[in-house]
């Protein structure tokens, strides 16, 4: 039987590529998606694959449809993965503006979200005795320059230390957790907007990401990936892993071998 993966968020945009490429990998895929259209139509192109998929209609903020995921990926005889991709900014209006309950839905989704999911897969990986979990963060939890969402941001950079804080699970339970945090992605809307730019906007801005090369470094973390570690992925440069394993250009240079 194939190992069986969820990924949240997993209907459109990065999640639905991301579903995909593990399908392709030969994972089966719990697809969540809070719009449940768009959750089965991406589980019947994983099914395609020939991959068992589940598709569910899912809000990662309640707990009892975070429950359900878990239980899907237990009936497919997992979950061996876990890809927290689901997230997004508040709508309509971004802190100090967003009402307190606006701002404190969106760290909800973006943060505490991932970090509930990720312990409800805790025992099933274990009695697996092992496990990999990637979280998806973003570059605008990466750094000190001012952004335009701030609880998205501090969300986001919450999600990186999480990771960090939980590299030790790789030696005591087998269970690895690591972090993706990719700028710009290129992807249906940020081309949309891109167009939308002026000459100097985008001059100023780094180049999108092509959303397969983001596929690609989830795949090598959930295939490879040492526990803690986080890739950043600025648009025009070659991804960053800190602090876990070298890349292998790293590890050249770490050598002096060209």
């Amino acid at each position: 039987m194939a190992d069986t993966a969820i990924v949240t968020g997993g209907g459109a945009g990065l999640g639905r590529e991301i579903a995909l490429g593990l399908a392709r990998g030969g994972y089966g895929v719990v697809v969540a998606d809070i719009d449940e259209q768009a959750a089965r139509a991406c589980a019947n192109v994983v099914e395609a694959h020939g991959v068992p998929a589940r598709a569910l209609r899912a809000n990662v903020r309640e707990r009892h449809d975070m429950d359900r995921i878990v239980a899907a990926a237990q009936a497919l005889g997992g979950p061996h993965v876990l890809v927290n991709n689901a997230g997004g900014w508040t709508p309509r209006r971004q802190y100090p503006e967003a009402t307190a309950s606006e701002w404190a839905a969106t760290i909800d989704l973006n943060l505490v979200a991932p970090m509930m999911l990720s312990q409800l897969v805790l025992d099933p990986m274990r009695a697996q005795g092992r496990g990999a979990i990637v979280n998806i963060s973003s570059s605008g939890g990466v750094g000190f320059q001012s952004y335009g969402s701030p609880e998205y941001g501090a969300a986001k950079a919450g999600l990186i230390r999480f990771t960090s804080t939980l590299g030790g699970l790789a030696g005591t339970d087998g269970i690895r957790v690591m972090c993706v945090a990719p700028d710009w992605i290129g992807l249906s809307r940020a081309h949309d907007q891109w167009q939308r730019m002026g000459a100097a906007e985008r001059a100023a801005s780094r180049p999108l990401i092509p959303p397969a090369e983001v596929v690609a470094v989830v795949l090598d973390l959930v295939q490879r990936g040492t526990g803690g570690t986080v890739v950043e992925m600025p648009g025009g440069d070659r991804p960053r892993r800190l602090p876990g394993e070298p890349d292998e250009a790293q590890a050249q240079d770490a050598s002096g071998v060209p």
